[in-house]
C-alpha cells in the first residue's frame, strides 16, 4: 500500500512531534501493510515556515532512523502545501517539494 498524505516527519508541523513517535507511526504503518508513504509536512507562511530543504533534511534523517530499527517503509518527499499568489514561483524556484 502507498500511503500519499503523512505528518510523520518530526517536529516540522502538527503531525510528529518527536522521532519516537514517527518510528512508533512507521511501525503502525508496516503492520497495516503500508510500503512507501509520501512525507507531506504543512506549509503555511508564518505558521509552518517548512520547505524543500528542510523537508528533504527531516526525510533523510527518518529514513536512517527507519534503517537503524529495521523498519522497510520506503519514504518520499512531498508537502501540504496551501494555494497563495507566489506558489507558481515556488514550485518554479524549487523552494516547495511535489510528488
Amino acid at each position: 500500500m502507498i500511503d500519499l498524505h503523512s505528518h510523520i516527519l518530526p517536529g516540522l508541523d502538527d503531525g510528529s512531534p518527536n522521532i519516537a513517535e514517527s518510528l512508533e507511526m512507521a511501525r503502525l504503518a508496516v503492520a497495516d501493510g503500508t510500503t512507501h508513504m509520501a512525507c507531506t509536512p504543512h506549509i503555511v507562511p508564518g505558521m509552518y515556515e517548512n520547505g524543500t530543504v528542510n523537508i528533504v533534511e527531516a526525510v533523510r534523517s527518518l529514513e536512517q532512523a527507519l534503517r537503524r530499527a529495521d523498519i522497510r517503509l520506503a519514504l518520499y518527499v512531498g508537502a501540504d502545501i496551501h494555494i497563495a499568489p507566489d506558489l507558481p514561483d515556488q514550485l518554479t524556484n524549487g523552494k516547495v517539494p511535489t510528488l
